[in-house]
C-alpha cells in the first residue's frame, strides 16, 4: 500500500493496481493495431500508453474531484482507497451533515468528468480528422462520457444515488424512506438494463448485450444489498 496526500485528504493506493493498469494498456494496444495495421508495435504502444492515461485520469481524477468539492462544502473527505477490486472509492467518515452538504460532496466528480468530456469534444472538432490527437481526444471523450453516465445514474452507491436520496431527504422523506425509494429505483433499473442486454444478444449483437447484461447483474446485486 503507498499513501500519498492531496490537501491533506490520503490517498491509498494498492500496489495490485499496476496490474489493472498493464491489462489497460495492453487492451487499449491491441485494439490499436487491431484498428490500425499499418502501424508499428512501438507506435501501438506508445499510443496505447497515452489512451491508457487518459482514461486512467477520467476515472481516478473523478475521484479526486471529490476531495476539493467536499472541502468545498465544509465537510472534507476523509481518504480514497484505489484497489483493483472496487477501482478509487472515496470515504467519508462524517456523515452527520445536511442533504445540502452531502450533495455538494457528490457533485465533484461529475462536475469534472463534464469539463473533461467537454474539453475532450472541443480538441475533437478542431485538430484534424484521423489524426493521432484526434483518435487520443476521441478516448477521452468517451473515458468521462462513460464516468459521468456510470456516476450520475440513480444508484445508491454512486454520486447519482447520493444525489437522489438527500433531494428526497430535503424534501420532506425521512432517510429509511428515501433509501427505500432509491433501492426500487435500482432495481427497476437493473431489470430493465439486463432485459435489455438480452434483447441485444437476440440481435447477436454480443458485446453491447454482454456488458448491459452485466451491468444490470451489478445494479440487481446492489439493490439486493449484496454489492456495497
Amino acid at each position: 500500500m503507498v499513501t500519498i496526500r492531496i490537501f491533506d485528504t490520503p490517498v491509498k493506493i494498492k500496489i495490485t493496481i499496476l496490474f489493472v493498469i498493464v491489462l489497460l494498456w495492453g487492451g487499449v494496444t491491441w485494439l490499436e493495431l487491431y484498428w490500425h495495421p499499418g502501424r508499428s508495435l512501438w507506435q501501438g504502444l506508445l499510443i496505447g500508453l497515452a489512451t491508457a492515461i487518459l482514461l486512467l485520469l477520467a476515472d481516478f481524477g473523478h475521484a479526486i474531484a471529490h476531495i476539493f468539492s467536499a472541502r468545498f462544502a465544509g465537510a472534507p473527505m476523509d481518504e480514497i482507497l484505489i484497489s483493483p477490486e472496487a477501482g478509487p472509492r472515496t470515504l467519508y467518515w462524517n456523515n452527520e451533515v445536511s442533504p445540502n452538504v452531502h450533495r455538494m460532496r457528490a457533485l465533484g466528480g461529475p462536475i469534472y468528468n463534464v469539463l473533461g468530456l467537454f474539453l475532450s469534444m472541443v480538441i475533437y472538432a478542431v485538430v484534424p480528422g484521423n489524426s493521432i490527437a484526434w483518435e487520443l481526444a476521441a478516448w477521452s471523450a468517451a473515458g468521462h462520457g462513460l464516468m459521468l453516465i456510470l456516476f450520475m445514474s440513480p444508484v445508491s452507491i454512486v454520486d447519482g444515488g447520493t444525489i437522489l436520496k438527500w433531494t428526497l431527504v430535503s424534501r420532506g422523506k425521512t432517510v429509511t424512506e428515501a433509501d427505500e425509494i432509491v433501492r426500487r429505483v435500482d432495481w427497476v433499473l437493473g431489470i430493465a438494463l439486463g432485459i435489455i442486454g438480452v434483447g441485444l444478444l437476440a440481435m447477436q449483437l454480443w458485446i453491447a448485450g454482454v456488458i448491459l447484461v452485466g451491468l444490470g447483474l451489478i445494479v440487481v446485486g446492489i439493490a439486493a444489498g449484496k454489492i456495497r
